[in-house]
């Protein structure tokens, strides 16, 4: 009907008998801004459902096919280099210090690869004997907890006392600005960390707890940073709390890095021993399930937290974006 009415009246003559293009009452009506919007809710509806339903971040939604107009899921067939191996281990969520310091007690307690290295790494060694990777787990979490205990020892109870400065008010609004565009590239992280040929196996605890932390621990460094800004009185004190922040959530990234890069390796023989593809961890986790009936129920378990934490990073946006602008009038 649309195109009917477009082509009866693209031309039209005037007096003259020139033809000439007459407007469309259609094309005035239509914005290509809300076009694009009508358009791209339903896929937003469709990734929040996708992610809803998989487990734990097993990658189901990229072998399906999101939307007609949407290409095949796409199966690379190109070789897998040793840089390769090693990025795609460290961009993997599932696969942080629990389960490294797994490989440790199940593989790297042999010291393989630092005998084809020839070499001796303390990082190595002292990673099984001391419990590196859950020493900085544990790091993580006491400081994060004793800078939020100390800020909310030190908070007066006033929610909106709007008697800061116009410095300080500006700082808050550029915070909450940052964090709502980052926001958008926190849920996107979701998606790209996922899409790999191969994976960190998910039918065990390890696995879980360090979907977990990624995620988790990001999002309320993130919200803890937008109240530390809300509640310092010292501009000094706003940039340096935050940038300790940001500094707790890239410890157990910078170490995994660290220790690839001295070791690059053990990443080869992660991907290659440990690492499998979605079918199956599919059918791994299938099988976890009904041999183990721990297994069934702390997946179980943490499935609401799961989806609760998936629910928070989808809304995360619009919670900095209120930030950004109740921040600044309250402060």
């Amino acid at each position: 009907m649309k195109q009917y009415g477009m082509e009866r009246a693209s031309l039209c003559e005037d007096a003259t008998g020139i033809m000439t293009d007459a407007p469309d009452a259609e094309d005035k009506d239509s914005n290509p801004c809300t076009e694009y919007i009508r358009e791209s809710c339903p896929l937003i509806c469709t990734n929040l459902r996708l992610k809803l339903s998989d487990h734990l971040l097993l990658g189901g939604e990229h072998n399906k096919k999101i939307s007609p107009e949407f290409n095949s899921p796409i199966r690379s067939r190109n070789r897998i280099t040793a840089d390769d191996k090693t990025r795609m281990v460290l961009a993997d969520p599932k696969f942080g210090m629990f389960s490294l310091f797994k490989y440790h007690l199940r593989r790297g307690y042999k010291n393989q690869e630092l005998k084809k290295s020839n070499k001796i790494y303390c990082s190595h060694i002292f990673s099984l004997a001391f419990a590196l990777p859950i020493l900085i787990f544990v790091s993580q979490w006491m400081l994060y907890l004793a800078l939020m205990t100390h800020e909310v020892r030190t908070f007066d109870g006033d929610v909106c006392p709007n008697r800061r400065p116009l410095e300080d008010k500006l700082m808050m609004c550029a915070i909450g600005m940052l964090y709502f565009v980052r926001s958008f590239y926190l849920w996107d992280n979701l998606t790209t960390r996922i899409d790999l040929q191969k994976m960190n196996r998910v039918d065990n605890v390890a696995a879980i707890l360090d979907t977990f932390q990624e995620f988790m621990f990001v999002l309320m460094v993130y919200g803890a940073n937008l109240w530390i800004v809300f509640v310092e009185d010292e501009m000094r004190d706003m940039i340096l709390n935050s940038v300790a922040m940001e500094f707790l959530m890239q410890l157990d990234n910078e170490f995994e890095e660290l220790y690839f890069e001295n070791l690059p390796g053990a990443a080869e023989d992660i991907y290659d021993t440990v690492f499998v593809t979605y079918e199956e961890n599919r059918q791994l986790i299938q099988k976890r399930r009904i041999e183990s009936r721990f297994f069934r129920c702390f997946s179980c378990t943490l499935m609401v937290p799961y989806k609760l934490l998936v629910v928070g990073i989808f809304c995360f946006p619009a919670f900095c974006f209120f930030v950004m602008i109740a921040g600044p009038i309250c402060k």
